[in-house]
């Protein structure tokens, strides 16, 4: 089953994954006007102590300008990731931008 979060106001929506899996789908969704980014983190944070998370920008998935595309983006990570986020830096316009991760595990 796919992890869900929506942002629809300057800040950041986070998600933590299983880092077992190896591949990770994100979808990500966005309203008629605004930027985002999508972060992501390695950090596995259900270890013991719990980790600083480090994040960074998803390659290519920087600044999204959602009036540049229509409907939605899909990315596959093929290695183990931690965590995503959404980080806006500004309002998206009276829309939502949604986050959608699926993860599986390949032979």
């Amino acid at each position: 089953m796919a992890q869900t979060v929506t942002l629809s106001s300057a800040g950041t929506a986070t998600m933590f994954l299983n880092p077992v899996p190896r591949t990770t789908s994100v979808l990500l969704t966005f309203p008629s006007s605004g930027t985002v980014s999508i972060e992501v983190s390695l950090d596995d944070p259900s270890t013991t102590p719990a980790p600083t998370i480090a994040w960074a920008l998803l390659s290519s998935a920087a600044q999204m300008i959602s009036s540049n595309a229509t409907g939605g983006l899909l990315y596959t990570v093929l290695s183990p990731i931690g965590g995503l986020r959404l980080n806006a830096s500004s309002d998206s316009g009276g829309g939502t931008f949604t986050l959608k991760a699926l993860q599986s595990v390949t032979a």
